[in-house]
Parts: structure tokens; C-alpha cells; sequence
């Protein structure tokens, strides 16, 4: 069987390669990196490796779950939800270890009756059905079209505004409240309805096992695509990359984009400008994510986390994993981030900035810092974008007259671990299907 490429080694595309090699495809998976991991790629630190994003892993999130099975190698560790905010002057601290009763009260004193009525169709409808956690599913795309007109700020009191939704949308979207979608909603839902362990090594033992696990997956790492052609005569598609220096284009029958959006678009607006104009509309926002370790535990066992308002830089700082109270995970996102730190910003600077921040409430002050890690991704966090439905629908009837060219990511059922699984499951799907017909 002949290859089929697959473009970039995140997490959506090592999905896709999964899928493909478990259908019996041979795979040439291409990585900018020198590794794969993409946007939740690991780093070594005092002879251990962190991962910078998709470390927790949700009980519901079965297609990752099987994947994580085979690659072996995996146990788990407790993770849960703990976390703080500063709300009239006073730390609310938010625990789903608690009962029921206790976090049904904090989420009201968040979020004050009104929101709690606006909130309860969508939580109550991916309570009953799951699926419907994701972007482009029924229930949300009957909100979208009534509600899209306006972004989620617009619907709900100040309070649930500023203590409920933005401490959800600057940590998975990098946006604020007035930057997000009532249809795209579900996908945020989702992830704060599941409960989370982590993996105890991480993903970068996975990760490596996966570029091994299959004869047939060679991966191209460090091989950096630069654009995605079509030849007229033979129909194939061409990729063209750069690896040490080196320009260099192979031809394929199928590709698989598994870029973000915004990459992707780059890469094929001169052989198809419609489909890399709409993709543009596709909104990612930059996120700067640093892992700090201290000599001594920075939190306690009962608040292990505090997320901050609008004025700060810094969206979250939290424990690392429940294990590892002296290790901080700090995350930069949100607008006011974004006026303050760049690509170009000194490491040093955004951390003391954030230690800073967090000096009031964490053992900080007196407890020195013995190494750090820091990424500045951009692009960050996906965003999406008003009547996503529409978007997607007019993007499939767009790809569909090339012939050969599939296209995953975070934008087709969200960014969550088991969203980008899910997306490549679904487009592995249409590619099978493809070769039947």
C-alpha cells in the first residue's frame, strides 16, 4: 500500500498516524521539531521530562485511553481538581474532592443564580450525552445559530463572567469571555465536567514508543514542510520541506494536514487560496507556560492552585501534579498577557513576574527557584470562531474536490487530548472510505 503523508507531529497528528497504521497504511509523518509532541511537547529537567501541555488525561476520554493502552509502558496517577481565586478579597477555593452539596454552593457563589440558569442547559446536556462536549455537535450548533451573534460574555452577569467562564476560557482558549462563542462552548464544558489522572512518567515515554511501535511509520523530524501543491497531470500532491539547510519535495496520493490552522493555511495559499482564506477565520491566541522547581513545597495539600483576574499576566499557577507541590506550573494568557509578553521576552522576566504574582498566597518568597523550563508557543490556544458549524461545513465542501487531501486538527472537534483523537479518527474515517469508493 503507498504512503500516505501526515504533516505535523503534535498530538492531532500522531492520531492520525495512529489510525492510519492501525487501518494498514504505510505513514511519513513530518515533525519541524527534532521530536514529536508539537504544542504539548516534553522537556528535560534535572534528568526528568515535563510536558508542557495535555498532561492530564480524563476518565472519559476513551479513544486516548486506547491509545495510551497500546503503546504500553503507562500507569497512572491521581491529578484531580483543586484550585483558588482571590474574590472580594477573600481565596474561594474550589475542590471536586469535596461533596457535591459543597461544590454545587461554591459554583453558585461563582456564578450567582442567573448564570447558574444560564449555564444549566449546556452542563446538563453533556452530562446525559458526552459527545456533545465537542465542537460541531447538535445541541451546540442549534445554540450557535440562535446566539453566535454575540460571544459569551454577552449572556451571562459580570460575576459568572469574571469567576466562572474566563478562569475556564483563558486556560483552554487563551481568550477572554468576549473573544469566545456560545457554539463552541461544549468543548470547555467537557473538560471541566471530567475528573483527571496523569500519566506518571508523562507523555514523552509514549511519545518515543509511538515513533518505534510501527515498522511501517517513518517520521521525518526536523523536516519542516513549506508548502502543499497539487500536479494537474498525475494529480498527486506535492510536499515540499527543508531539513538542515535543504530543500527537498516528495509526491503522495493522500496527505493529512494536522497543523493548526493558521500554519496550515501558510503552507497551501498559493495552490488552494479558498481553502487557506477560510482558515483564516480560525482564531489562535499566543500562551507562554512555565515549569518552575523550588527547593521546598510551594503548595499545600488542600490548595494546590489559584487562577487571577483580568488585570494579570498570569491566567494560572498550579502544583504540577498532586505529588509534586514544589513544582509550579505557571500559564501567561488572556489580554493582558498578551500586551505584556512576546516572543522576544527574557524567560527570566515573565517568571519573576509570575512569582510575584503568586508570592501572597504560595510559599515563594524565601524558597529558592533551582531550575525552570519555558515555552512561548504561538500559534497557542485555539479560539475557533463565531458559527464554527458554518465554517466547518463550508471547509468540507471546499476540500472535497481534491482529491487526496484530509485535514485534522484542534479546529475540527476541539483541543482537548481526546478532541484531537476523536477529529482524527473521524477524518482516518473519510480517507478509507475514499479508497473503497
Amino acid at each position: 500500500m503507498s504512503s500516505v503523508a501526515v504533516i505535523g507531529g503534535g498530538v492531532s497528528g500522531i492520531a492520525a498516524a495512529y489510525y492510519l497504521l492501525k487501518n494498514g497504511y504505510e505513514v511519513d509523518l513530518y515533525e519541524t521539531a527534532h521530536h514529536l509532541g508539537g504544542r504539548m511537547g516534553s522537556e528535560e529537567m534535572n534528568g526528568r521530562w515535563f510536558d508542557f501541555g495535555g498532561k492530564n488525561i480524563g476518565r472519559k476520554y476513551t479513544l486516548l485511553r486506547e491509545f495510551l493502552r497500546e503503546m504500553g509502558g503507562n500507569s497512572f496517577e491521581y491529578f484531580g481538581f483543586n484550585s483558588s481565586q482571590v474574590i472580594g478579597g477573600r481565596i474561594v477555593r474550589f475542590n471536586k474532592e469535596k461533596s457535591r452539596l459543597f461544590n454545587l454552593y461554591k459554583v453558585i457563589s461563582f456564578s450567582g443564580l442567573s448564570g447558574i440558569a444560564r449555564l444549566y442547559p449546556c452542563v446538563s446536556a453533556v452530562r446525559k450525552d458526552y459527545t456533545q462536549g465537542a465542537l460541531n455537535t447538535p445541541f451546540f450548533n442549534r445554540i450557535a445559530a440562535a446566539r453566535d451573534r454575540q460571544p459569551l460574555s454577552a449572556y451571562f452577569n459580570r460575576k459568572c463572567v469574571n469567576h466562572v467562564l474566563r478562569p475556564i476560557t483563558v486556560r483552554m482558549n487563551g481568550a477572554e469571555p468576549d473573544e469566545c462563542y456560545f457554539g463552541n462552548f461544549g468543548s470547555n464544558i467537557a473538560l471541566v465536567l471530567d475528573s483527571y489522572e496523569q500519566l506518571s512518567g508523562g507523555m514523552y515515554g509514549t511519545v518515543r514508543r509511538f515513533s518505534s511501535f510501527f515498522p511501517s511509520l517513518k517520521v521525518y523530524a526536523g523536516h519542516t514542510v513549506e508548502a502543499v501543491s497539487k500536479e494537474d497531470v498525475s494529480g498527486r500532491l506535492f510536499i515540499d520541506y527543508r531539513h538542515e539547510g535543504i530543500h527537498g519535495r516528495r509526491s503522495y496520493k493522500k496527505v493529512v494536514s494536522a497543523l493548526p490552522a493558521v500554519q496550515l493555511r501558510s503552507l497551501i495559499q498559493p495552490a488552494f487560496p479558498d481553502i487557506a482564506n477560510l482558515l483564516g477565520q480560525v482564531v489562535y491566541y499566543p500562551v507562554a507556560v512555565a515549569i518552575a522547581q523550588y527547593r521546598d513545597q510551594v503548595f499545600s495539600d488542600d490548595q494546590r492552585a489559584m487562577v487571577f483576574d483580568h488585570s494579570s499576566p498570569l491566567s494560572n499557577a498550579g502544583a504540577y501534579g498532586i505529588n509534586d507541590l514544589n513544582i509550579v506550573r505557571y500559564t501567561f494568557s488572556g489580554k493582558t498577557a498578551r500586551s505584556l509578553i512576546h516572543e522576544d521576552a527574557l524567560p527570566e522576566e515573565v517568571l519573576s513576574m509570575g512569582e510575584k504574582i503568586i508570592e501572597p498566597y504560595f510559599n515563594i518568597a524565601k524558597n529558592s527557584r533551582s531550575s525552570f523550563l519555558y515555552k512561548h508557543l504561538a500559534p497557542g490556544l485555539c479560539a475557533y470562531s463565531p458559527y464554527h458549524y458554518r465554517f466547518l461545513d463550508k471547509l468540507d465542501s471546499l476540500i472535497q474536490p481534491v482529491t487526496g487531501l484530509y485535514l485534522t486538527g484542534d479546529y475540527r472537534r476541539g483541543a482537548s487530548l481526546e478532541a484531537c483523537f476523536r477529529a482524527a479518527a473521524e477524518t482516518v474515517d473519510l480517507l478509507i472510505q475514499g479508497d473503497r469508493s
